[in-house]
């Protein structure tokens, strides 16, 4: 049990001597930001803008990893660069694309009308040896024939 004088005598911590102290260290501390206060205040304000750039650096990585790695975003990406080099394209080349597919059609045309030369020189070829062939087929014969005759 508490009785009445020990209620007199228990002191709070600022009664006490290391009250008094603390008191003092808590003044001279005080004293030394009043003191240094534009220094401590440009410190903290370096280091709120410093955090901030880090944040704003650390969003940029972190959407430039987003773009690298989702493929919806790739696909988007490679579609904006595809329209943005056509457009670029337009205004130098004019994109028709019918007018290409005449170009085309054009070109195919010229193709088959080089594939029919070459079918006919093939033809033509295939006729001589066909000749070349008959003709050593009849000589063929009319040898085997006289050989036969010699035989007899």
């Amino acid at each position: 049990m508490i009785d009445s004088d020990s209620k007199q005598k228990l002191k709070t911590f600022w009664q006490r001597p290391e009250g008094k102290l603390g008191a003092f260290v808590l003044l001279a501390i005080l004293a030394v930001i009043i003191i240094n206060f534009t220094a401590i205040s440009l410190f903290l304000t370096a280091l709120v803008w410093t955090t901030l750039q880090i944040v704003v650096a650390a969003t940029i990585v972190a959407a430039i990893l987003y773009v690298i790695f989702d493929p919806k975003m790739r696909n988007l990406i490679w579609y904006m660069y595809k329209s943005i080099i056509r457009w670029i394209t337009s205004i130098f080349v004019q994109l028709d694309p019918i007018k290409i597919l005449e170009t085309y059609i054009q070109y195919l045309y010229k193709n088959l009308r080089e594939m029919d030369v070459h079918i006919a020189k093939l033809k033509g070829q295939i006729a001589k040896l066909k000749s070349f062939i008959e003709k050593n087929r009849r000589e063929m014969e009319q040898n085997l024939k006289m050989a036969e005759k010699a035989k007899k």
